[in-house]
């Protein structure tokens, strides 16, 4: 009887006593498997040979096993001291522990779960047949607490599995976070840079062509000079393109949209771009163009956006071949499409066009795609390409129509 003052301590409930509780394994239960123990020990190694040679039978569970590195007797003997473990009489915490440990091993050799549920079933009707051949007395009970026994074996395992499963999805998504991260920093610096760099070019460059100009515009006509004046002025065009690039991608401005027709539009560029070094000798298609679809764009950065997209096209066709402007709607969609028979290219390349700094071509920094890209995405589109080594590319652009 408790004194004044005096109060009971209850001990917690654990998980795994919640779990015997729940399927109703008591005491008695760990009694009947104590004395299965003996009677069972010279029929345990052919119930794991019998296991594993169901297990031999079923290609996709053996070439996991393979793939772990284990030896098959390395797994034979694991499996015959687990099935040893079940009898010893004492089902506490560290026995829950030791289940749960099984479980995350499975993760770790990346063993389905559902190969640990039909293996617990193999494992179960091969003790059960044994304990009910050998007459034992009680064997009612002696099955019974085996089935109770293995259910909440099973159930350990498959919730460390599941832990396990989730710990390494966690992991690896932190994995590709922290990766994503760092490259994002990464680019960033490089963002700084190349526009530190580019704004630092430009101006001297701007200098450098005015002061050529100067000396040009000085030089008698038929001066053997002037044609290198000329090409000194085409790299200076050519470098201050490339500075231009870089600012754009490293500090690239929010698109100031308004309602365009986009057919028209493309019509007063390529009326332009005709006039183009890159295009002469090449076969232009205009279809669909008549097309009154609108959309709402920047037209400085759309203009942008299809002057490279016709420029490449023309450069992989170098002097032959023929480039395709395609223009269709829809309800809700506007496509444009850039056809050329050019050069082409292979998978792996395309998957790398839109990359920064990633260019095929002997002079170009790799910024236009990338560029591209991030144009049209900011105008809620999106951009796709398609090449086939040999037989030419096709890039699609897809924006919002304006009704």
């Amino acid at each position: 009887m408790l004194e004044a003052g005096e109060s009971t301590v209850v001990a917690k409930e654990t998980p795994f006593d919640e779990l015997k509780r729940y399927v109703g394994f008591d005491p008695s239960d760990a009694v009947q498997l104590r004395s299965l123990a003996d009677p069972l020990r010279p029929h345990l190694p052919a119930i794991v040979d019998e296991f594993y040679m169901r297990l031999v039978q079923h290609a996709p569970a053996l070439d996991v096993l393979k793939q772990s590195g284990s030896t098959a007797h390395a797994l034979q003997q694991s499996l015959l001291h687990w099935v040893q473990d079940l009898f010893h009489g004492v089902y506490e915490e560290e026995y829950a522990r030791r289940c749960m440990a099984i479980g995350r091993v499975h993760v770790s050799i990346q063993l389905p779960e559902h190969f640990m549920i039909m293996g617990m079933s193999v494992l179960r009707t091969a003790i059960l047949e044994r304990i009910q051949t050998l007459d034992l007395p009680a064997a009612r009970a002696k099955m019974s607490a085996v089935n109770k026994l293995l259910d909440m074996e099973l159930t350990l395992m498959l919730e460390a599995y599941h832990r396990g499963a989730s710990e390494l999805i966690r992991a690896s998504e932190r994995t590709g976070l922290e990766a994503r991260l760092a490259e994002s920093e990464h680019l960033a610096n490089v963002g700084q840079l190349a526009a530190t760099l580019a704004h630092e070019i430009k101006n001297p460059l701007a200098g450098i062509s005015g002061a050529i100009q100067v000396i040009g515009h000085s030089l008698p006509p038929g001066n053997p000079h002037k044609e290198v004046i000329g090409e000194v002025l085409s790299e200076i065009d050519r470098l201050d393109a490339t500075a231009r690039d870089l600012l754009i991608y490293a500090r690239p401005k929010p698109p100031v949209r308004k309602r365009l027709q986009i057919g028209r539009l493309l019509q007063q560029l390529l009326m332009h771009l005709r006039q183009e070094p890159a295009v002469q000798g090449l076969r232009i298609r205009c279809d669909g163009l008549e097309c009154a679809a609108e959309a709402r764009i920047d037209e400085m950065q759309f203009r942008q956006v299809m002057t490279n997209l016709f420029l490449n096209a023309a450069h992989a066709c170098e002097e032959a071949g023929e480039v395709t402007f395609r223009l269709s709607s829809t309800d809700a969609i506007v496509r444009i499409e850039v056809i050329d028979t050019g050069c082409g290219m292979p998978p792996e390349m395309v998957e790398k066009a839109f990359e920064p700094f990633h260019t095929t071509k002997a002079k170009g920094t790799g910024l236009g795609l990338s560029i591209c890209q991030w144009i049209v995405e900011s105008h809620g589109g999106k951009i796709a390409m398609e090449s086939r080594q040999g037989q030419g590319t096709t890039v699609t652009i897809e924006l919002a129509s304006e009704q």
